[in-house]
């Protein structure tokens, strides 16, 4: 009897293929690691400024880590009056700045009002004079 329960015990303790299987999967682990590195790459954005979503210098389109950014604030900017969304794009890096920012702004607009925040409530503006490749929100 106490063999049997012994047995029984032990078994319960075997563990499972599948889960050894799906750790070593070479695709599961890549893709835990890329999580791991965006999440690390959002909270060091967070940790500076929430409020700076950044953009890379030629691009106009919202990066992995700028839209999980822009995730994390979207409690706080569901419940504020008005949100003044500000895109950056310095003129002495970029031709045609004036686009790039404003691009960049009606990007993260878009996110917000997909979100459900109205639209109305949101205000968009540009800037080309500091040396920012960014968008700023401001919640009122």
């Amino acid at each position: 009897m106490v063999a049997a329960l012994a047995c029984l015990a032990l078994a319960g303790c075997k563990t499972n293929p599948n889960a050894q299987q799906a750790s070593k999967d070479p695709a599961v682990i890549k893709a835990a690691e890329e999580k791991a590195a965006l999440d690390k790459a959002v909270a060091a954005n967070m940790a500076i400024d929430p409020n700076l979503i950044p953009f890379e210098k030629m691009s106009p389109k919202l990066s992995p880590v700028g839209e999980a950014q822009l995730q994390l604030l979207l409690p706080k900017l569901k419940t504020a009056k008005s949100i003044l969304v500000r895109g950056h794009c310095y003129r002495g890096d970029i031709g045609n700045a004036r686009a790039a920012a404003q691009t960049r702004a009606i990007a993260v607009k878009q996110v917000l009002t997909d979100a459900g925040i109205p639209a109305g409530k949101i205000s968009v503006r540009y800037d080309t004079e500091r040396q920012l490749h960014a968008v700023r929100i401001v919640a009122n």
